[in-house]
C-alpha cells in the first residue's frame, strides 16, 4: 500500500464535501468543519499516533485507523454544524 494513501483519500473526501456545498446541496464550512471538531475531538490524535506506535511498520491498520479518525473529524463538523440534519 502506497504511504499516502489515507491522505489521497482524506483530500477526495473534503473535496466532495465542498463540491457539494458549493452546488447548494448542504451546508457546510471547511472552516468550522476543521475548527470545531479538531478542538472538541482532538484526543483522537492522540488514539491515531498511539495506535501506529504500537502495531508493526507493515501493518494495514494504520490507513484504516487514520481514515476513521478523519473521517469521525468530519463527520463530527458537518452533523454539528447542521443540528436538523436528519437521515
Amino acid at each position: 500500500m502506497k504511504k499516502n494513501y489515507p491522505l489521497g483519500i482524506v483530500a477526495i473526501v473534503i473535496g466532495v464535501l465542498w463540491l457539494l456545498s458549493n452546488l447548494n446541496l448542504f451546508s457546510f464550512s471547511i472552516a468550522h468543519v476543521l475548527t470545531y471538531s479538531v478542538k472538541k475531538l482532538w484526543p483522537l490524535f492522540l488514539i491515531g499516533f498511539g495506535a501506529t506506535i504500537l502495531l508493526d511498520k507493515r501493518s494495514f491498520l494504520k490507513p484504516i485507523i487514520w481514515l476513521l479518525i478523519f473521517a469521525s473529524l468530519f463527520a463530527y463538523g458537518i452533523l454539528s454544524a447542521n443540528p436538523t440534519f436528519n437521515f
